[in-house]
């Protein structure tokens, strides 16, 4: 039985500019506001790690490297200091399973896919800011929150109201 590739969040383009999910509009008003990599021809390492156990040995090695915890406001632009090559953790409010409010408030301010939930793996997020790897970890939710130190308050967004 083969096994999947664990993404990180996911950077993908829609090119489609009209058809049943998406017209012309949407595609202009959404996607030219939002994150992607730009860069031909990147370098892939690690591939032979990308299976479920190897992908649980590099979150839990991350998770114990990680020495800065990102606390306030996410869409605050100073957010995720101006530093290269670090990793941050971020531990967000996530209560079950369908609870995403927060999650799709952080993306919305990274500039990331805010229109559901995906790219996640057991309510853990990664993705790349200013050439930093950022770990987000929605608690209680996700059996990593026992990395985060018990005096960190968890980020929480409220959704907004209709």
């Amino acid at each position: 039985m083969g096994e999947c590739i664990i993404p990180d969040v996911s950077r993908t383009y829609h090119f489609g500019n009209s058809g049943t999910n998406v017209n012309p509009y949407f595609q202009d008003a959404y996607f030219t506001k939002h994150k992607l990599n730009k860069q031909p021809m990147v370098q892939l390492k690690d591939i032979d790690r990308m299976t479920k156990d190897n992908y649980e040995e590099i979150i839990h090695e991350l998770l114990k490297k990680a020495t800065t915890h990102l606390k306030g406001d996410p869409c605050d632009k100073n957010f995720v200091p101006d530093t290269k090559g670090k990793i941050y953790t971020m531990y967000i409010s996530k209560n079950g399973q369908t609870d995403y409010d927060t999650w799709m408030g952080v993306a919305k301010c990274f500039k990331l896919w805010d229109l559901d939930a995906r790219g996640f793996h057991k309510s853990l997020w990664r993705f790349w800011i200013k050439s930093n790897q950022i770990i987000v970890i929605g608690c209680p939710d996700s059996p990593y929150c026992t990395y985060k130190p018990d005096d960190l308050q968890l980020i929480k967004i409220e959704k907004p109201k209709k």
